[in-house]
């Protein structure tokens, strides 16, 4: 089983997506920022780790919510993946892997190639979409 931590940063009524970089699989879908954790890493530990190591900034973990978790299969693979929101971080955001940003509210989302796998937390946004706004 491969466990994903996954960031959701939202500012204002807008979310970050941003485009897989050449050569990784799937190269010019969009996602959410995050990726794959470490041997005996927690999922939070992986979150603060992968947007720093991408976009070069420091989310504050007393501002990171849980909001889904599920598993996907890929080949012969399982994919834990785990949705976080984050309001609050330090920096500003520098792409460090080649990939292209979007800030984009949810409405916009589905204007985007998006991985299928990410397809399950989309709906789910667009179903919370009023109570994902009041935060």
């Amino acid at each position: 089983m491969i466990k994903v931590s996954i960031c959701v940063l939202k500012r204002k009524n807008k979310i970050l997506i941003s485009s897989r970089p050449k050569p990784k699989v799937y190269s010019g879908f969009y996602e959410f920022p995050g990726g794959k954790l470490e041997r005996k890493e927690f999922l939070l530990d992986a979150l603060r780790r992968e947007i720093l190591e991408e976009l070069n900034i420091h989310i504050n973990l007393s501002k990171v919510f849980h909001l889904k978790s599920y598993t996907v299969k890929r080949g012969n693979q399982r994919i834990s993946l785990n949705f976080f929101l984050c309001t609050c971080w330090k920096g500003l955001i520098r792409k460090r892997e080649n990939q292209k940003i979007q800030w984009v509210t949810i409405s916009q989302i589905n204007d985007f190639k998006m991985l299928i796998s990410n397809k399950k937390f989309v709906k789910f946004l667009e179903s919370s979409f009023n109570y994902f706004s009041s935060m």
